[in-house]
């Protein structure tokens, strides 16, 4: 017989083993688990800091691992792929081909497919099956009728269809493709002057008032004489030309003033502010001339010729220029301060478009403001800094000309006459640039600070482009394999950066050293005259006579 205290004994000694044995929950309080989540994102805040600090460059983009060498098809798969490669670039090159041919007017027409013109045939013919001409038919003499009527508008004249054209194109803000316009974009300089002869002489042939755009950084540079000779020329002298200064926020006001006063000792000039300055751009305050006050004086310009004119048709306005000099946005300007009202830009609604890049505009493009005046915009066009029959084939193909033509590419590079894609080489525009900026040690001072680079130690051993390009690769990251400067990328970055106002700079008027200042009686007179058919007296200076003061 078991005592008793032995039962209470085991007793307690089996509920001590169940409460040993009984398992722990494996559940975290919250604080734990946040305290955890924090962590693991400040760790990984930390590395993405440290590797946007490492001038190392790495591809974001996952290498492939490729076919492992144990995969028992990798022959046949890799003979695939190469199969679907070359039927690929055939496929390319077919199509390349048929758009060559359609371009040069060759394209083979193939049995299969219907010309134009036979499903009206074959409805006339079917038609005459159903319905001989009977007098007493009703639906023969419909189609009698119907087929009087094609051959009065077959027969129709040329005229009557440009009146038809000049009705459609009377609507209110109509925009019109011009039949003449190039579906493209002039891609080479010398592209630019094939298209030259159409693009600049129908602009000049309709047009009562040529608005000639001009850089305010550079604008003998964007600027071509022979171009003023054809319009003062063209209709015995009835054209107006008036020199728009652009891009006037780019430039510090004294600079302003004497190109002013340098232009308008040859034509009416204004000053003006199209559009607004691109992101981190570094700008000059002009205080009254703002962009709603300059567009307003241009627009009240041009409202003073058209009135005094009384002419019962629309005044036109043709506007050409350098490509990205901003012709299109001379048209917003002006329409959006025509529609209403100061501060509204009217970017989404506008009439013309624009961006950054040169070549936006592909095409003649006609906008109404009003019942007296029509604008008509036109795509940039590169003029030749000399004349072309002067230079001869064997001196194109010598050095000397090879080094002109590299000169001519990065002077257009500055002028921001040449879209990105275009660019081959961007070094020598950057060596051109630097040329430009050493002539001022503050506008150097500038340079550096954008970059955040020391003063240039290249100076003694003649390369101050590469020892430049290298740290602005270096600050920016412009590296390639092995932590290798890309200078070709880094200078890519200076262009685009010269070209949305980042880097000051900006070329002097010829009047401040006295050269090349062309002051004629002859410019002061036609002066005179135009600025009182414009009213321009009071607007920033009357006319541009010598020794007179602007309002600043």
């Amino acid at each position: 017989m078991v005592r008793p205290s032995v039962c209470i004994q085991l007793v307690s000694t089996v509920e001590i083993m169940l409460i040993q044995t009984e398992p722990k929950s494996k559940r975290t309080p919250v604080r734990l688990r946040h305290k955890i989540e924090k962590a693991g994102a400040a760790k990984q805040r930390k590395q993405r800091k440290l590797a946007k600090k490492n001038p190392e460059w790495r591809s974001r983009l996952k290498k492939d691992p490729g076919i492992p060498n144990l995969f028992p098809y990798k022959d046949r798969v890799l003979h695939e792929i190469e199969e679907k490669r070359r039927l690929k670039a055939e496929e390319q090159t077919r199509k390349h081909e048929e758009s060559k041919s359609a371009k040069g007017g060759t394209v083979e027409v193939t049995d299969e497919k219907v010309p134009d013109g036979a499903s009206d045939l074959i409805d006339d013919e079917s038609m005459d099956e159903d319905y001989p001409e009977d007098p007493s038919n009703p639906m023969a003499a419909l189609l009698a009728s119907a087929r009087a009527r094609a051959a009065e508008y077959h027969g129709a004249s040329d005229e009557d269809n440009e009146d038809m054209i000049e009705d459609d194109s009377a609507s209110e803000n109509s925009t019109l493709i011009h039949p003449h316009a190039i579906p493209q974009a002039p891609q080479t300089q010398e592209s630019s002057r094939k298209a030259y002869d159409k693009h600049f002489k129908s602009v000049l042939s309709s047009s009562d008032i040529v608005l000639y755009v001009l850089d305010a950084r550079d604008p003998n540079g964007t600027r071509s004489r022979s171009i003023e000779h054809q319009i003062m020329a063209a209709d015995g002298g009835s054209k107006r030309l008036i020199l728009i200064l652009n891009k006037i926020d780019l430039v510090p006001p004294p600079v302003l003033k004497s190109w002013l006063l340098h232009l308008r000792r040859c034509f009416p000039t204004l000053p003006l502010r199209a559009s607004t300055p691109a992101p981190n751009a570094r700008t000059f305050d002009h205080k009254a001339l703002t962009r709603t006050a300059t567009s307003d004086a241009l627009l009240s310009a041009l409202k003073s010729y058209a009135h005094s004119k009384q002419l019962k048709r629309a005044i036109t306005v043709g506007i050409i220029g350098y490509p990205n000099v901003g012709k299109s946005s001379v048209i917003n300007a002006l329409t959006s301060r025509h529609k209403g009202g100061a501060g509204q830009h009217r970017t989404q609604s506008s009439s013309c478009p624009v961006g950054a890049e040169a070549g936006v505009t592909t095409s003649l493009r006609e906008v109404k403001l009003d019942n007296k005046l029509k604008l008509l915009d036109s795509p940039g066009i590169v003029f030749s800094s000399s004349d072309p029959e002067t230079v001869n084939d064997e001196a194109k193909k010598s050095a000397s000309g090879r080094r002109a033509d590299v000169g001519d590419q990065a002077r257009l590079i500055l002028l921001n006459a040449l879209p990105p894609k275009q660019i081959s080489d961007p070094v020598p525009a950057v060596s051109l640039l630097l040329q430009r900026l050493s002539v001022s040690e503050d506008l150097m001072i500038k340079l550096r600070d954008v970059y955040s680079i020391p003063p240039l130690m290249g100076a003694a051993a003649g390369d101050t482009t590469t020892d430049f390009l290298v740290q602005v690769a270096r600050k920016r990251g412009r590296l390639g394999k092995g932590g290798v400067p890309n200078l070709a990328s880094a200078a890519m970055t200076v262009v685009m950066d010269w070209r949305d106002g980042r880097i000051q700079g900006w070329v002097d008027p010829p009047g401040k050293d006295g050269k090349g200042v062309d002051d004629t009686a002859e410019g002061k007179e036609i002066v005179r005259e135009w600025a009182e058919e414009f009213r321009l007296e009071g607007l920033w200076g009357d006319g541009g006579v010598e020794g007179e003061k602007m309002e600043e």
